[in-house]
This record gives structure tokens, C-alpha cells and sequence, in this order.
């Protein structure tokens, strides 16, 4: 029985806490296995650092001797010396690393010992080679404790060089040439922080290093250990400063023997045949090809896909390099398969506005279907182009529940509700068009069904605008879509010297049909009432007016391929849009024309690091013809220029002129455009981080008339360059565009803006 109990080293912590949670009572009898249990589940709870229980014999039973040492509270973490690392920096390295020291909750030395490391990492990461860390405690009150990091960050030792031994096929400067991260300090290499030593960005570009090697058929090349030699390098001034130090690298090659490209095997396969796999494989063609690393890479790919696409999750492909004499090597690939998996169920987190079906409605993938990870993934791809629901970027989507036996697994695809109200408005004044302001509210998840729906109001001495709009992608819950346009819109504008007044009623309705994943046709049909007039001065200093009514009834079939990764910030993938539009005829009305056109657009990342940059193209012609004996209409015709055409130059202001730069006119003087037109732009995006661009583009274009004696060109077209920043407010839902444009080669008469502001994208 336990005739007493002495407590040594309570502090903020009570006995009755301590008997409460060790069951120990006077008078009840001892346990010592059931006391050991208890110590475990208070050392779980992170109250004491220490705890030992004594028993002694005593008179009536035992006495018991219980030793604690607290477990400190971290009141406050304090870091001295830290010039080169800021306390938010440091902070979001412990999220990352998941550091478990935390102000306000109890202190583990483990921990601390951590925090330490990686304060050590951190400054090596950045070139601080020689960097010093400590640690002290300092009791603030019984049981809390204040933490003081103390830093010596020492010099940056930059890399004065990277030297290789027993490389004869490629040469040091070929070699450091693949070595994209690891650098030479230097002007460039300064600035994008590629002279610094760190060990894991090292390992890749040996890695990288090893691949030039084996794409040239060394399939055994070897690197040794890197040998690190730190020099001091007097400063060229004569002063007495102290001596700086560069960090040399020396890097052993061992680059093996040159080998040619054999036959290829298959073994382990059951479930498909030699014949289909080795056509997947697709060895290189020619004799004797060497044997190069991405072509046995490609061919492992190509094989693992197909079992992926057939669900074979787990399947493996290894390859066996088999030597048969006279450098040449035969690759054996080596296939386990695995179970076939299904899908049991599909869902969804984070939806909380967009319904499910919305969302399943774009997978190739459903509950008892082959779990294909081709369809799989094109269905990600797809969800992410609607541009309403953000997957997530490091997980995506998660695989839980596997079934063995059923050979089945659940996915449940995570993302976030995005932004699905764009709201725009705005206005401005110019001493050619006044003032003038605009709102558009665009909902393009409206009710969480995907349907789109939108209004526009712009008023202003040159325009004003009233559009209403509602799309439907899904109608009836097939792959075909629906919706429709009203519009009012009247246009006031100065074209050259001639004043252009346009009045426009009307509306449009769509229908569409989706093939495959990026294929779709559309077919509109249109009606508006139009009223077109021109004021301009004659001769005689008067002002005349002409004026022209029409009915225009139209259908525009168009087919899309669209494989852009983002619909307002693109990286990757194309898009093509080709249409052709009849109007009059059988439709009624008394426009009578037609009018072919077709877009290229495209979008290929050049670089990912240190600063991830986008390629942009886009490529568009037009030619629209009247039939009948009607004369095309004026506003018919083609007119270039604004932030959304050849940049800088004003809206429509690109038309068509005569060799001595004057604008071809109509018999009633009226200013031109082009029956054809062909338009180009090229852009480099760099994504500075967040919501921001950086692009250098390069426009050009301009209209044509073969009935005129205008004939197609190239040293015809116009040109602009200049740079754009793009910032993208979620508020807007679109970004917005600061653009200096440059006229390359400007014309008498030319109305060019060096600066405009746009929202939304450039094509």
C-alpha cells in the first residue's frame, strides 16, 4: 500500500494534476506495471521532460519519491545575426519542414535541435558556407522559457569554378554547359543566383550531366564524389580588405565505353502481345544506331502506358542493358503487369458551389469504367479549361480505398471553388473620344451549372453598348451546347478625318456540339437592324452626310480546337478556330456576302527556372466577298488597330491607302477598309510570380482589296512592338493590360498611342 507521497521539481504543475493523470493515492495499493503505463500517456500529452517514481519500504507500506522536470513553455524565439534571412523567411521554412516549435505550446529539445539544422541549411542554400548557429534558453517565469538563435552567417562563398577529370569525349565546357543551376560566379550568374553551392540543385545537374553522357550511348558513365576546395582570392584594390574565398569544384568522370543500339525483348507479358509492345517501343531506325538514353526512355513510356491506359495501375517496367559482344547492347524489357483496377466511385471535394455532375460531366472516366490514366488525365486537363473550379496544384486528385479482390479503386478529385463572377468597370477620357464608362458583370458558373451569364453597359461619345448574354455548355445533359445574344450598340467615331456612326439591333442564337476532348462545332444564326452613317468635309468646306439602312440575317458555321491549359493565362496547347459565314440569300435581308476566316493560336513554355517563361503566338487572315449586285457595306470590311490587333495603333485606324500613304476613298469619299486581312503576333511571357507578366510582343498586319489593286503583300504590313504588363485582379476575373507600344514603321496620318490599357487577353 502507499503510505506517502514527496514531489520534487513541481512548478507550474499541481500535485492533484499529477496524481490524477499517475492514479496514485495514499492508501491504495501500488502498481508499478499500471504506473508505467500512465508515465508513457503523460509523456504523450508533452507536460514533463522527466519523470521518476522511488519506492522505499516504510513503516505501514511504501513510500513513494516522485522527481519531475517540467516540460518548458516557449514563451518567445528570438534571432540575432540574421542579416541575410528575414523572420518570415525562417518562418514559412519551418511550415515547410513541419519544425514542431511553436511559441505558446510546450518546447522539445529534439525540435530545437531542427530549427537548428535548418537554420544551417538555409544559409548554406544561399552560399553562406562558413555560417555558425547556437542556441540558448533563458527562463522568462517558472515553466516558460525564451529561445535565442545566435548567427555568425561568415562570408558568401560564391563558386570560383567547376574543373573535370577523365572526360575525353566531351570537353569542361560542355559539360558545365549542362549544368544549368550550378555555375561560375559571373555578372548573369550573380544575378540569377546560380553561383551558389547547394548539394541537391549539384546532384541534379550532374544527373544532367550523366544524361548527356548515355544520349550519346555511354550507358556506364560515372561521376565520382565531388571534391570541394575552398581558395582565398585577394581583392585586385590595394587596400587592406580581407581576403575573399571561392568554392572550387573538382568532379571525377568515368565515361566507359560507347555502345550501339541492339534488338529489343519483351518479357513477363500476358495480358498484350510482343508485337503491340514492341510497336509502342519503337526503336531507331538505321544501322547500328547508338544506343541512346531517351530513345530506350521513350519506348519504357510508351510500353507503361498502354497498361496505365488499360488500368493497370501497378504495373512495372524495368529495362536490362545485355552485353553481346562488339559494343552492342540488346535491351530487355521486363514487365510485371499486375490486377487490372476499375473505378468503384468517383467525387469531389472542395465543390461548393459547382454541382457534381457539372464536374463529371467533363471525365472520361466513370464508376465501372477501366481506371485509364490517359482519360484521366485529359480529364483534369479539362476541368481545369473550365476556368470556374481551380484543382489542386500539388494534388490533384487522391486514390483511396483499394480493393484487392474486387480490383477496384475510389479517386476523389480536390480542387477550390474559383472566381466565377467577373465584374468589370471603368472609364476614361481622350481629346479624340471624350469621356466615356463601362460595367459587364459575367457569371460563368451561374446556379453552380456551368451556364454563363452576362451583361454589358457602355456609354460614352463613342460608343454606347447594352449586351445580354446566357450559354448553356451542357443542354439537356449531353455534350452539345446552347444560348443566345441581345444587343444594342451604337458606335461614334473618328475614322481618319470622317466621322463613322453606326446603329446596330439585334440578336444571335448558338448551338454546339463537342467531339472528343478538344473538338467542337458551333453553328449562330443572327439578325440585327443596322443604320450606317458618314460625315465628312467637302471640298467646299461643308459637312456631308451619308446614310445607308440595312437588315443583316446571317449564319456562321465554326469549328474550334482548343487545348489551352488556362482560358486568361495560358502556357501550353493551341487553339484554331475556323469559320465561315453566309449572309442574305435564302436568309433574308439585304446584306448579301460571305466571309471565311480562320486563327491559329499558340502557346509552348521556353523555360522553367529560375523564371518560368511562355512563348505566344498567333496567326489570323480573313476575306469577305459580297454576291449579287450589291456593293459590301462599309462597316462590312476589314479595319485593324487596338490592344486586341497591331498594338499602338488606334482602334480600326489601319485601312487601306495608296502608295503615297493617303487613304483609298469610295465615290463618296467615305475612308476604306480591306476585303481581306491577315494579322500576326508574337509575344515572350515572363511570369514574375503572383499575379503578374512581363510580355515583349511584336505586331503586324494590314488589310488588302484584290478588286482595288491592293493586292497580299508582306512588305505591305504594319508593325508595332513594345512590352505589356498584365496584371490579373481576381475581383475582375480578367487581367488587366498596361501596354507601350513603339510604331515601326509609321505612315502620314497614322493615329498611334503609345500607351493603352486594355482588359483581358491580347488574342
Amino acid at each position: 500500500m502507499v503510505e506517502s507521497i514527496e514531489w520534487e521539481g513541481l512548478r507550474s504543475l499541481s500535485e492533484e494534476t499529477l496524481r490524477y493523470y499517475l492514479g496514485l493515492q495514499v492508501g491504495q495499493p501500488f502498481d508499478p506495471v499500471e504506473l508505467n503505463q500512465k508515465i508513457h500517456a503523460l509523456w504523450e500529452r508533452q507536460l514533463v521532460d522527466d519523470l521518476t517514481v522511488e519506492a522505499e519500504p516504510g513503516a505501514q507500506g511504501l513510500r513513494l519519491e516522485v522527481r519531475v522536470r517540467e516540460r518548458p513553455v516557449l514563451r518567445s524565439i528570438e534571432y540575432q545575426g540574421t542579416k541575410k534571412l528575414g523572420r518570415t523567411e525562417i518562418q514559412e521554412r519551418i511550415d515547410k519542414d513541419r519544425v514542431q516549435v511553436r511559441e505558446g505550446l510546450p518546447l522539445e529539445r529534439g525540435e530545437l535541435e531542427r530549427l537548428e539544422q535548418t537554420l544551417l541549411d538555409m544559409y548554406r542554400e544561399k552560399g553562406f558556407r562558413f555560417a555558425d548557429v547556437d542556441y540558448q534558453l533563458e527562463e522568462v517565469t517558472p515553466g516558460e522559457v525564451r529561445v535565442r538563435f545566435t548567427v555568425d552567417e561568415g562570408d558568401k562563398v560564391k563558386i570560383g569554378g567547376i574543373e573535370f577529370e577523365g572526360n575525353t569525349v566531351f570537353s569542361d565546357w560542355r559539360l558545365r554547359q549542362a549544368m544549368r543551376k550550378t555555375r561560375k560566379t559571373g555578372p548573369v550568374t550573380r544575378l540569377l543566383k546560380r553561383d551558389i553551392y547547394n548539394p541537391a540543385t549539384l546532384q541534379e545537374d550532374l544527373q544532367r550531366v550523366k544524361d548527356l553522357y548515355r544520349e550519346e550511348g555511354y550507358k556506364n558513365v560515372a561521376l565520382g564524389e565531388t571534391r570541394l576546395e575552398v581558395r582565398a582570392r585577394r581583392p585586385q584594390a590595394p587596400t587592406p580588405e580581407r581576403q575573399k574565398r571561392r568554392l572550387f569544384l573538382e568532379i571525377p568522370v568515368h565515361e566507359g565505353e560507347r555502345w550501339r543500339f541492339g534488338e529489343v525483348s519483351i518479357q513477363g507479358n500476358e495480358k498484350f502481345t510482343d508485337q503491340a509492345l514492341l510497336r509502342a517501343f519503337q526503336r531507331p531506325r538505321g544501322r547500328g544506331p547508338w544506343l541512346r538514353a531517351s530513345a530506350v526512355d521513350k519506348g519504357v513510356e510508351a510500353v507503361q502506358e498502354i497498361y496505365r491506359n488499360h488500368g493497370y495501375i501497378y504495373a512495372q517496367v524495368d529495362v536490362e542493358m545485355r552485353d553481346r559482344g562488339d559494343g552492342i547492347a540488346d535491351v530487355i524489357v521486363k514487365v510485371f503487369e499486375g490486377e487490372q483496377y476499375r473505378v468503384r466511385r468517383l467525387e469531389f471535394a472542395g465543390n461548393d458551389r459547382t454541382r457534381d455532375k457539372v464536374l463529371r460531366r467533363e471525365f472520361r472516366v466513370q464508376e465501372g469504367m477501366v481506371l485509364n490514366m490517359g482519360a484521366l488525365r485529359s480529364s483534369l486537363f479539362k476541368i481545369n479549361q473550365l476556368g470556374y473550379f481551380t484543382l489542386d496544384e500539388d494534388n490533384p486528385i487522391e486514390f483511396e480505398n483499394f480493393d484487392s479482390e474486387d480490383q477496384t479503386v475510389d479517386l476523389v478529385v480536390k480542387g477550390e471553388e474559383a472566381d466565377r463572377t467577373e465584374l468589370l468597370f471603368g472609364g476614361g477620357w481622350s481629346e479624340v473620344d471624350g469621356f466615356f464608362g463601362q460595367f459587364s458583370v459575367r457569371t460563368q458558373n451561374f446556379l453552380g451549372r456551368g451556364e454563363t451569364l452576362g451583361v454589358a453597359v457602355q456609354a460614352g461619345k463613342v460608343r454606347d453598348l447594352l449586351e445580354i448574354s446566357y450559354f448553356v455548355p451542357w443542354l439537356l445533359d449531353r455534350p452539345q451546347s446552347a444560348g443566345f445574344q441581345l444587343f444594342s450598340r451604337d458606335l461614334d467615331y473618328v475614322l481618319g478625318s470622317q466621322r463613322q456612326i453606326r446603329e446596330e439591333i439585334g440578336g444571335v442564337l448558338t448551338y454546339g456540339r463537342s467531339f472528343g476532348l478538344f473538338n467542337s462545332l458551333r453553328f449562330s444564326y443572327g439578325y440585327a437592324d443596322l443604320k450606317d452613317a458618314v460625315e465628312l468635309l467637302s471640298a467646299e468646306g461643308e459637312v456631308v452626310r451619308t446614310e445607308a439602312e440595312f437588315r443583316k440575317s446571317n449564319l456562321r458555321p465554326m469549328w474550334i480546337y482548343d487545348s489551352q491549359d488556362n482560358r486568361l493565362e495560358p502556357t501550353r496547347g493551341a487553339r484554331i478556330l475556323a469559320s465561315l459565314e453566309y449572309a442574305g440569300g435564302l436568309l433574308g435581308g439585304n446584306i448579301d456576302l460571305w466571309r471565311p476566316e480562320l486563327s491559329f493560336t499558340f502557346y509552348r513554355p521556353v523555360t522553367t527556372a529560375p523564371l518560368r517563361t511562355v512563348l505566344g503566338l498567333n496567326v489570323e487572315g480573313g476575306w469577305v466577298e459580297p454576291y449579287g449586285d450589291d456593293e459590301l457595306p462599309i462597316r462590312e470590311r476589314y479595319y485593324l488597330g487596338g490592344a486586341r490587333s497591331v498594338r499602338g495603333f488606334a482602334n480600326s485606324q489601319i485601312f487601306l491607302r495608296n502608295d503615297d500613304g493617303s487613304a483609298v476613298t469610295d465615290d463618296f469619299g467615305r475612308i476604306l477598309g480591306g476585303t481581306q486581312f491577315v494579322e500576326l503576333g508574337l509575344e515572350y511571357h515572363l511570369l514574375l510570380g503572383g499575379p503578374f507578366r512581363l510580355v515583349f510582343f511584336a505586331d503586324a498586319g494590314n488589310v488588302f482589296d484584290e478588286d482595288r489593286g491592293h493586292s497580299f503583300d508582306i512588305q505591305d504590313l504594319r508593325y508595332s512592338a513594345g512590352v505589356e504588363l498584365r496584371l490579373f485582379v481576381p475581383v475582375f476575373g480578367l487581367p488587366l493590360r498596361f501596354i507601350y507600344a513603339e510604331n515601326l514603321d509609321p505612315l502620314p496620318g497614322d493615329r498611334f498611342e503609345s500607351f493603352q490599357f486594355d482588359v483581358g487577353t491580347s488574342f
